[in-house]
């Protein structure tokens, strides 16, 4: 099983292609495992000549799950945070971007491409802003440049936040059906939505094995971590942002504000497109896209 040792814990990482092509390190969001970087999107991005590298952020799927934090300590630490009380989180986004460029080194990759997807992509952010001389390009992807807190974004719609803070039913079936409806709502209930696709990422999840006191301490990092938006602007590295215009958990806006921030950065809004890759029909263009900033580099 390949694993990386990494500040302190173990990463579970897969690579697919030759490795003697672009790297691209691709970085998955709250409360997703690897798998959400379907094996069909990571062979396209391979057929474009890349060697792409897909692995589990800390607390998640077959990585190490920081288990020192627990329920009490995560609500206390929550707790002083909406109250604007200082307080520690058990790991920051940027704990997490220092982790990917681990994961680096652990490949022998003095520099790669990064393409990171929801609060993924709030971690290749802060890896381009944090570690400059390793991040050869950055694609963001459904993500944003802030965190939920901020009142100048537009905020994630009621019927989303409701979904996104139920929790799962414990047994497979109820899982998957919770996951697809819960992305549906995420969607915005957009016919270019794919409900089995979703199911397959679902099940697979629940295969690997879930963990939600390592979500909670995602959701902490990604909620309660400082914003990038002014640091993005003082990005000197190639820049594609891609977001959907249905999503409702992130909306539209973000990447619009991601993308006039960082500077150079193209913007792909794709149409009927919302949170996630539940999207097969959408995965091609994706992967030329990336690869076209990869090779442009």
């Amino acid at each position: 099983m390949p694993q990386a040792q990494v500040n302190g814990i173990t990463l579970y990482y897969e690579t697919h292609g030759d490795p003697k092509n672009p790297p691209l390190v691709l970085i998955m969001g709250l409360a997703s495992q690897l798998v959400r970087w379907p094996l069909e999107f990571c062979e396209l991005l391979t057929a474009q000549g890349l060697y792409v590298i897909r692995f589990d952020n800390r607390d998640i799927g077959l990585s190490t799950q920081c288990d020192e934090t627990g329920a009490e300590e995560i609500a206390a630490i929550t707790k002083k945070f909406l109250s604007g009380e200082p307080a520690e989180l058990p790991y920051s986004i940027s704990d997490m971007a220092s982790d990917a460029v681990g994961l680096m080194d652990h490949l022998g990759l003095a520099k790669a491409h990064i393409c990171g997807l929801s609060m993924g992509g709030m971690i290749a952010q802060a890896a381009a802003i944090e570690h400059p001389g390793r991040v050869l390009s950055l694609t963001s992807m459904h993500s944003s440049p802030s965190n939920p807190q901020d009142p100048s974004l537009p905020r994630t719609t009621p019927e989303a936040t409701e979904r996104l803070l139920a929790q799962p039913p414990e047994e497979r079936e109820g899982y998957i059906r919770h996951t697809v409806d819960s992305f549906r709502i995420f969607a915005s209930n957009s016919p270019v939505y794919d409900p089995e696709c979703e199911a397959q990422m679902a099940a697979d999840q629940f295969d690997r094995g879930l963990h939600p006191m390592g979500v909670s301490r995602q959701f902490l990092a990604a909620t309660f971590s400082r914003g990038r938006l002014e640091k993005l602007r003082g990005l000197k590295v190639p820049a594609l942002v891609i977001h959907g215009d249905a999503d409702a958990l992130i909306p539209p806006e973000h990447g619009k504000v991601t993308a006039e921030a960082i500077p150079g950065a193209r913007l792909i809004m794709m149409k009927g497109v919302g949170h996630g890759m539940a999207f097969p029909s959408t995965w091609e263009e994706t992967a030329r896209e990336i690869a076209a900033l990869v090779k442009s580099v």
